[in-house]
């Protein structure tokens, strides 16, 4: 891969990068199957992620599919991304690059822990796609239009460090469409999972299918952390990221959306 030094930037220091070296740092990132890996030596909490989330997508294709992500979802996700999308977007957490694809008309980056992951979104996107973390991204300040995540920001390691390197990539009036997963009893769960496969329509093939998974290689992520509606607004708005809407099923009772858990929130740089 040749490196194109104005489309990264060391994600330590923002300096330059001259062939994947950064002059200031001394640090040098390579290029693994294409695809440039901004993380530190083994010992970094980047690297620990990056193994979990490999061995994850070396096990699964599709892996989301059972947690809301119906392509109806990813339509209707698509066209409120559409109403606030420039001309560059980045997604964080892009995984296999499912919504990457969809955004065929824009300059598209994106982000993963998992080089398992971003293979399949390159070849399914054709996006620019780099292995790096939320609290550490290798871009120029004031990059792009619109930043994306869904189902992501509740696994930040530091969501301050995360939020906040968000909003500096963002273009000044750049938006940020996020998708958080909130808080849920067992009850919630288990009711969420009966309708998702029992009942008001019976997919038993699809039901096997998910406990396979879960029994065979089950998923694990090593972090999640608690939000609410307003401890996940506060989040956004302390890193100078204004709310400018906000999508439940409550007050979008036809939009797709897993459960009355999740919400979309749509945020501007300030």
């Amino acid at each position: 891969m040749r490196w194109v030094p104005e489309m990264y930037v060391c994600p330590k220091c923002k300096g330059p990068l001259h062939e994947g070296r950064c002059a200031a740092c001394q640090l040098e990132f390579p290029v693994v199957e294409g695809i440039p890996c901004f993380l530190s030596d083994s010992g970094d909490v980047g690297q620990k992620l990056r193994q979990i989330y490999d061995d994850i997508y070396r096990h699964h294709e599709d892996v989301w599919i059972d947690q809301g992500r119906s392509d109806n979802f990813m339509n209707y996700f698509t066209t409120v991304v559409d109403a606030a999308a420039g001309e560059r977007i980045l997604e964080i957490g892009c995984g296999e690059g499912q919504l990457l694809a969809k955004f065929a008309g824009q300059k598209r980056y994106g982000i993963d822990p998992s080089i398992q992951a971003l293979m399949r979104a390159k070849a399914r996107s054709g996006a620019e796609c780099a292995v790096a973390r939320a609290e550490e991204l290798p871009f120029p300040s004031d990059s792009f239009d619109l930043a994306i995540s869904v189902g992501v920001m509740e696994h930040f390691a530091d969501p301050a460090s995360a939020t906040a390197e968000i909003r500096r990539v963002l273009k000044p009036g750049g938006r940020y469409v996020v998708l958080i997963q909130t808080d849920m009893s067992s009850f919630q769960r288990a009711r969420l999972k009966a309708r998702e496969y029992i009942y008001p329509r019976f997919r038993p093939i699809a039901l096997l299918k998910w406990l396979q998974k879960k029994m065979l290689h089950p998923i694990v992520q090593p972090l999640r952390r608690s939000y609410t509606l307003d401890s996940a607004r506060t989040c956004l708005e302390e890193s100078g990221l204004k709310t400018a809407s906000l999508i439940t099923t409550r007050s979008h009772p036809h939009a797709p959306l897993a459960g009355d858990h999740v919400a979309i929130f749509t945020s501007r740089k300030t």
